[in-house]
């Protein structure tokens, strides 16, 4: 995801390279191998959002620049695009699991697409599920990033995952709020980066 650390209301965080041998997570049924769900199977409501799955052809259009409902000025965001091409390749080699994709973050009062949020992959053999997140820069600092966090990360635990990892970038003072916030402890700098995690 190149670098997904931005700042304002939660930027995007995290770094898809992990290398991670990955398992199926004791909660959502995995797809069938060699075949690719029609549409994705989980929506997550919070106050003020909708987190819509992002299914196969809708990550195609993101993978594309394109966002696949009405969204607001600035979305899709700089690393949309990879976001997508990540869950992609997840479809591709079989190790997609329904719910540890891409969501769009669609406001409520509106209908209109502010940012996105997602898991790199399934749980891996420890329970652990890294995620990221980015909003439009038309929308940051309204909370929106915050609140989507905390929904995904309370699904993830209630679904398979024992673990939810994020990283930032130690100078993204607005990312590392947005973690704080949702309750993610610093575990270690990695690299340039500050990992932190929730456990739970």
């Amino acid at each position: 995801m190149s670098d997904r650390d931005r700042a304002g209301d939660g930027g995007r965080t995290g770094d898809p390279g992990s290398g991670r041998e990955h398992a199926a997570p004791r909660g959502p049924r995995a797809a069938t191998p060699g075949h690719i769900p029609a549409r994705a199977e989980v929506e997550i409501p919070t106050a003020r959002l909708v987190l819509h799955g992002v299914d196969p052809a809708q990550a195609e259009q993101l993978a594309r620049g394109i966002s696949p409902l009405p969204c607001v000025a600035g979305y899709p965001h700089a690393d949309s695009d990879t976001a997508a091409r990540m869950q992609r390749h997840a479809l591709e080699v079989d190790n997609w699991v329904p719910g540890y994709g891409l969501y769009l973050m669609v406001r409520r009062a509106d209908g209109l697409v502010v940012g996105d949020i997602g898991f790199h992959t399934p749980p891996d053999q420890r329970g652990a599920a890294e995620v990221s997140y980015g909003v439009a820069d038309s929308v940051r600092r309204r909370g929106y990033a915050s609140e989507a966090l905390v929904a995904l990360t309370a699904w993830a635990h209630a679904h398979g995952a024992s673990t939810v990892l994020a990283e930032v970038d130690p100078t993204n003072h607005a990312s590392r709020g947005v973690l704080a916030k949702a309750g993610f402890l610093p575990v270690r700098s990695d690299g340039p980066k500050l990992r932190l995690r929730h456990q739970g």
